[in-house]
């Protein structure tokens, strides 16, 4: 369960999550979703013992570059180099790059789950 989301901009995301590094909470994981225009970034925190998740959200255009908080976190590695494959995040400063080839093979497609025109078009019109 998500105790608390805390909507923030990307400019703010090293500065929050030095908050949490400094609690002493763990980085949980990260997620991304494509808005169509844009893609939403939420990072999750843990700060108790149990299942209860704090989490930071922002949203960013499919061309801007977002701070890695790989310098905090190490362990976001993992995560961050998969939204940089599977959505095509803008990661600037990344600890370790896998260069596009952590989860995908030399011919997987590329950028899998980002949305395509198709159905970004079908979901202007009601569709999924």
């Amino acid at each position: 369960m998500i105790d608390k989301l805390k909507e923030i901009s990307k400019d703010q995301l090293l500065a929050e999550v030095k908050k949490y590094a400094d609690a002493k909470a763990r980085f949980v994981t990260g997620s991304a979703n494509d808005l169509g225009d844009k893609l939403e970034i939420t990072y999750f925190f843990n700060a108790s013992p149990g299942m209860d998740l704090s989490a930071l959200r922002f949203s960013v255009g499919k061309d801007e570059e977002v701070p890695s908080m790989t310098g905090i976190y190490l362990t976001a590695v993992l995560i961050e180099n998969e939204m940089k494959e599977l959505f095509g995040l803008k990661v600037k400063d990344l600890a370790i790059d896998f260069g596009g080839h952590m989860m995908l093979a030399q011919d997987s497609p590329v950028l899998p789950m980002l949305k395509t025109e198709e159905q970004l078009a079908a979901g202007k019109k009601g569709g999924n």
